[in-house]
């Protein structure tokens, strides 16, 4: 049994109890300890406030039971007010798991009766469950209305609690039916209030909310991070973390970071799964549709989209008009254009009748004659539209943004293995199924040598004619700078480096290379040495002087030597040019020879120049 304290007298008024203190400030787990648990009588000033506690731990059916307990003893003349609160948690509990048949029971058809309930206390939460049940069928201006209301009757009762609640509802209501800016001032203003009450539960759930709005909305790399530095923080509630983990997961596809996309998919699965309700199994569902698109395809989501339909409620707004834009999505990848009208249709009409800012912005990706933007901050749906039809105007926009998971989509291209070059952005991209990793300003030789590479199985005397423009190929000579430019370009292709392989003749890619646009021209003056970091761009011959047809079966040395006898004296740029050859090589042969004693040098630093010795 557990033992009385003075929140525990009969005369003790609902609300202001210590334990109604401690769920206040979110300590759902001792409210639930210290009583439901425990095993003892609850006192009936509390019982409510215990509901609710085993509501938000998602335990419902425990929550059932201590109602129908109070309410067998409460007898013909229940407390007010902890009818009212049980109602209000026990709906909302029903309404957030998408059973709506059930919160309609205990929010509308019971809670309709208690509006003109003289105390403003249950009043308040009365009105409060209203705009719930409102909100989560999609009437928004009934639930911004019946928020509005419920206000009105906590200010009445100072009753901050239901203050704080009506003001976050209010918001979503605004920011539902577009009205952003309206709706975050009011998510912020509960935030403070929450704060101020030492409310942390209810403030990291409104900071989730705000977080995953302007993320959806303003996908700028700022806004991500906001989801992931309360991602790290303890989550005081499952339906906050299922919520951040839901988001973060779609804005990691979006930004081609697929693997840990699906780390978060995970996550939230485990939770709804954990909870069993049909709300949050749509909620995995849609947000496996996001991450399914960019890994594989629109074609790939049709059967996620058939497990989603069975599941969404049809009084769920916020669901359905996700849903549908995937229904339009996955027709016209199949090309099915009956079924791509009856979803545009039925899009028209869920805007008309709900206002729900995701069917004007899904109209705004798919219906060709709709324009106009959910609202005005709305910097997102622009971006899907143009994926959607495929306007390459946005790749540069897309890149700033660093919506890289989009980018193949946007080409054309069903997602896959490959590199993409994009040479207007100075960018390659190696993309693995929704993975993407950017290369930006890649070296000059990047682009040409993968073009040659992914030809077909590329000679080195291929890469030689190809990436340096040389004529003639020395294996002895030409081997060793090919060798370094193609570790050169797996190194900076990591951590795909089996992209680039040998084969029999020489050496290939083993994913296809993507052009976007037209490649720039290699550049036409000497690079510097590639021991320096460079590849080596060896200059046309210039001059009719050249080796004679034997060369090619001598070595560097030898060649350098037969050039010094054909010219007075000569510098290591001069010999480079003439033979064909890197300036190191030059150099590494003329002191080869100098130490044979065949070659000396006159002059010093740039003004050195070699010459045979003269015979003993």
């Amino acid at each position: 049994m557990v033992r009385r304290s003075r929140r525990d007298l009969p005369d003790a008024v609902v609300g202001e109890t210590e334990l109604a203190r401690w769920f206040f400030a979110g300590r759902y787990a001792e409210v639930i300890a210290s009583t439901y648990d425990a095993g003892g009588e609850i006192a009936p000033a509390d019982v409510g406030f215990v509901v609710g506690a085993l509501t938000f731990v998602d335990r419902r059916d425990d929550a059932v039971a201590a109602f129908e307990v109070w309410r067998a003893r409460a007898g013909a003349a229940p407390s007010s007010r902890t009818l009212a609160a049980c109602r209000f948690f026990l709906g909302l509990a029903w309404a957030r798991a998408g059973n709506f048949d059930r919160s309609f029971a205990l929010l509308v058809a019971d809670g309709f009766r208690a509006r003109h309930d003289p105390d403003p206390w249950a009043r308040a939460l009365v009105f409060q469950g209203l705009a719930c049940q409102c909100y989560f069928t999609g009437r928004f201006p009934g639930a911004a209305a019946n928020a509005l209301r419920a206000l009105q009757a906590a200010h009445e009762a100072s009753f901050l609690y239901v203050v704080m609640l009506g003001t976050d509802l209010r918001g979503h209501s605004l920011v539902q039916m577009g009205q952003l800016q309206r709706g975050i001032a009011l998510l912020e203003q509960a935030n403070k209030l929450a704060r101020r009450l030492g409310l942390a539960n209810n403030a990291y759930a409104v900071d989730t909310s705000i977080a995953t709005y302007v993320t959806r909305f303003v996908p700028h790399a700022e806004a991500l991070e906001r989801v992931e530095s309360l991602l790290r923080r303890r989550a005081h509630d499952s339906y906050s973390r299922r919520a951040l983990l839901i988001e973060a997961a779609f804005h990691r596809a979006l930004r081609g970071r697929r693997s840990a996309a699906i780390e978060a998919l995970e996550a939230a699965n485990i939770d709804a799964l954990r909870s069993d309700t049909r709300r949050g199994k749509v909620v995995s569902l849609l947000a496996r549709l996001w991450v399914t698109r960019w890994q594989l395809g629109a074609a790939a989501c049709r059967e996620l989209v058939d497990q989603a339909r069975e599941l969404v409620e049809p009084r769920d707004a916020l669901f359905r008009a996700e849903l549908l834009g995937f229904e339009i999505l996955v027709a016209r990848s199949e090309g099915d254009r009956e079924r791509e009208q009856r979803a545009l249709d039925q899009l028209r009409t869920l805007r008309r009748t709900t206002q729900h800012f995701y069917a004007k912005a899904a109209l705004g990706q798919f219906d060709g004659e709709w324009r106009a933007r959910a609202f005005d901050e709305d910097a997102l749906a622009p971006i899907l539209r143009a994926v959607a039809n495929r306007d390459h105007s946005a790749l540069s926009r897309i890149v700033s943004l660093g919506l890289l998971g989009v980018i193949p989509e946007l080409l054309g291209l069903v997602p896959g293995r490959r590199m993409i070059l994009i040479p207007s952005e100075d960018l390659l991209l190696l993309e693995d199924h929704g993975d993407v990793i950017a290369r930006h300003r890649p070296p000059r030789w990047c682009p040409v040598l993968l073009r040659i590479l992914a030809a077909g199985d590329a000679s080195k005397q291929r890469i030689v004619s190809g990436l340096w423009g040389l004529r003639t190929y020395h294996p002895e000579i030409h081997d060793p700078p090919v060798r370094t430019t193609i570790h050169r370009l797996r190194t900076f292709l990591q951590p795909h480096t089996s992209w680039v392989e040998v084969s029999d003749t020489g050496y290939r890619t083993t994913v296809p290379v993507h052009l976007v646009g037209s490649a720039e021209a290699p550049a036409t003056e000497p690079a510097p040495l590639w021991e320096e970091g460079e590849v080596p761009k060896l200059g046309a011959r210039r001059g009719p002087l050249a080796p004679g047809p034997d060369a090619v079966d001598v070595g560097p040395r030898q060649l350098i030597y037969r050039r010094l006898d054909e010219v007075e004296a000569a510098t290591v740029p001069e010999l480079a040019r003439a033979l064909e050859l890197s300036n190191s090589t030059v150099l590494r042969g003329l002191r080869a020879l100098i130490a044979e004693h065949r070659v000396e040098s006159v002059g010093f630093a740039r003004a050195t120049r070699y010459r045979l010795r003269a015979s003993e």
